[in-house]
């Protein structure tokens, strides 16, 4: 009998094995929408809003790709409603008193664009964070840490070096093109290379993160694109290259959004894996990245905003 059940866990330990070397981007999309189930079925009892969003004060805008990034924070809201807008939910209520509208951004770069372009348009926010879970690209980093966005970039808005046909697609030989974003001083759209967190919004981070031990938080370089990437040479070209410390989705075309608009923006990212380290995706981490952004946004409203 024992020889038996020690065969039984050696298969589970060969089918876990073969599982976890075949990890795909189907299957963490799946393990995504099945932790945000929940949240699905809770926003679906939100009341829908009557009329056109009114606040004596300017909400801050929270964002979320998916449920998961976004259900912690929609509980923490007093008297939510909700508003869609060309199918992008934003859910409006208060959080210590104070107007807070979030956003479910959807993934990629240009639904976390539009969203934001909406939401700036539709509830004139006073500050915009961008939160949710990355891949890490430094291996010091483990799921679960924390990355305050003090530079962040889009990783493919590049120039590639030219080649002849059959040389082959090599994409390290390359320069940094940026993306565009209206610039006051000239009056016209001016490319960034990077983008760099409002001052005030990063210090209280910093705060936070200095007082919350439980928290491991690090100041690092946020990289966005729509790739899932798991090249190991082309990530590690990007950490010595850029300084990249985690990728994901959707900060840098928030980023310039926001300096577009002129609204002040922070990046929030939570390691939720990390290819360095052959780590798979765990979805449940995004509640760590909500839960500290939670306590940036109360010390925000309390030493910031109310003074």
């Amino acid at each position: 009998m024992r020889k038996f059940f020690a065969l039984v866990i050696a298969c589970l330990l060969m089918v876990t094995s073969a599982a976890s070397a075949q990890y795909t981007t189907e299957v963490a999309d799946s393990a995504a929408d099945m932790a945000g189930a929940a949240a699905e079925k809770f926003y679906a009892t939100l009341p829908a809003a009557k009329g056109e969003y009114k606040s004596s004060r300017r909400p801050i805008l929270l964002e979320g790709a998916m449920n998961t990034e976004t259900e912690v924070f929609v509980r923490a809201l007093k008297n939510p409603v909700a508003y869609r807008e060309l199918n992008y939910l934003f859910v409006a209520g208060t959080y210590k008193n104070y107007p807070v509208v979030v956003v479910r951004t959807e993934q990629g770069m240009a639904n976390a664009a539009a969203s934001t372009a909406l939401a700036i348009k539709k509830f004139n926010p006073i500050a915009v964070i961008n939160q949710g879970t990355a891949g890490g690209h430094d291996g010091a980093l483990k799921i679960g840490d924390i990355v305050l966005g003090e530079k962040i970039f889009n990783c493919f808005a590049i120039k590639t070096s030219r080649t002849a046909v059959g040389t082959g697609a090599e994409l390290t030989n390359q320069e940094m093109r940026g993306t565009y974003a209206f610039d006051t001083a000239s009056g016209i759209f001016q490319p960034n290379k990077e983008y760099f967190p409002d001052a005030k919004l990063f210090d209280v981070a910093k705060k936070i993160s200095d007082a919350h031990k439980n928290f491991n938080v690090t100041s690092g370089v946020i990289c966005s694109s729509d790739a899932w990437l798991e090249n190991l040479d082309f990530i590690n070209f990007l950490h010595e290259t850029y300084g990249s410390s985690c990728e994901e989705m959707e900060t840098a075309s928030v980023a310039q959004i926001c300096k577009s608009a002129g609204v002040p923006f922070l990046g929030i990212r939570v390691i939720s894996d990390n290819a360095v380290h052959s780590q798979a995706y765990e979805p449940a981490v995004a509640t760590i990245a909500q839960d500290f952004t939670l306590l940036v946004v109360e010390d925000y409203i309390r030493d910031v905003l109310k003074k």
